[in-house]
């Protein structure tokens, strides 16, 4: 089971969180946690070492900073941390959003090569100190795998319904021996003694032996043929009825294709982005969201950056909509 998967923190020597070039939103630095005073807290995790192999593209380290280059397009921060988000204009809806929303970015966790145990135990506190805080931890990876650590000191602090959005269930018990990888990462969470619930939405490439998986431990899911046809109001409400306090995880390639050429396993037939959207606007009604990552941006294979620049458009959104619909 994954709680044997030891929590307690052995830095090695390595400091917990290292220095971006840069932070998201152009927010205010802040890398002392005992510190964080913010309602909205960025962490970076740069790892693919959970990337399954072979036959799967690398890269996704580089994925925080691409994000954060491209995110002081979407809106302002104020100059002074205590007024907040100057938030931005939407002029489809002619409203504003995220207005005075207090931020902080923590820089990234320090990952150290071929150190993947303690890699993920220092994810896992990273995040189970932002949780403690009360910060909205918002996470940009790095490989799907890291859904597992960071959901897992989420849960350390609280109990949490996880919702996973995704083209890929990622529910395999194991690969070729390995139980931590993007392939298994969901699986890892459904197993947790404080998860209480697991939602998979957007699925379409999966194996046979993860939806018995998933029928085993009681996954609820949705396709994307189900989130297209229906629409998000009448499928996202009826499977979030009895969720609280949400863990939310978005890999790119529930995206068509065509939308994400750098993410990890693109694949055809995706949801368009404005349906993302609303996929998104829906579970920020149905629960309180305590914490999102986005994972499997992958610059080496994104070389117009339109990829990132949708990465920081879905970060703004969902934010916006968390905020738009207080729990």
């Amino acid at each position: 089971m994954s709680e044997r998967l030891p929590i307690d923190v052995s830095t090695g020597g390595f400091d917990l969180l290292s220095n971006a070039s840069r932070t998201f939103f152009d927010v205010p630095s802040m890398r002392d946690l005992g510190t964080l005073d913010a309602q909205v807290a960025f962490l970076g995790v740069p790892y693919d070492g959970g990337t399954p192999q072979p036959g799967n593209r690398t890269g996704q380290t580089a994925g925080p900073a691409a994000a954060r280059a491209w995110s002081s397009q979407q809106f302002e921060y104020g100059a002074s941390s205590d007024r907040g988000a100057d938030g931005w204009y939407d002029i489809e809806t002619n409203s504003e959003h995220l207005r005075g929303v207090t931020m902080a970015d923590v820089g990234d966790v320090a990952i150290q090569g071929a150190d993947d145990v303690r890699n993920f135990q220092r994810i896992t506190e990273v995040a189970r100190r932002i949780a403690e805080h009360g910060s909205l931890l918002v996470s940009v990876g790095g490989d799907h795998s890291i859904s597992f650590p960071l959901g897992r000191g989420v849960a350390a602090v609280r109990e949490v319904d996880v919702v996973h959005i995704d083209a890929h269930a990622d529910f395999l018990d194991e690969l070729d021996g390995a139980r931590f990888t993007g392939a298994s990462q969901l699986r890892r969470l459904a197993e947790l003694e404080r998860v209480r619930s697991v939602t998979a939405l957007g699925l379409r490439n999966v194996e046979r032996p993860e939806v018995e998986g998933m029928c085993e431990l009681r996954v609820r899911w949705a396709t994307t043929l189900e989130l297209i046809d229906r629409g998000a109001a009448a499928v996202v409400p009826d499977l979030l009825a009895d969720c609280g306090a949400l863990y939310v995880s978005i890999d790119l390639d529930v995206l068509d294709l065509g939308l994400v050429p750098g993410t990890t396993l693109p694949e055809p037939g995706g949801l368009s982005y404005r349906e993302l959207r609303s996929v998104l606007s829906e579970v920020a009604r149905c629960g309180h969201v305590v914490a999102f990552d986005i994972a499997e941006l992958n610059p080496p294979y994104d070389p117009s950056g339109g990829t990132a620049r949708l990465a920081a458009w879905i970060v703004t959104h969902f934010l916006s909509a968390i905020f738009d619909h207080p729990r």
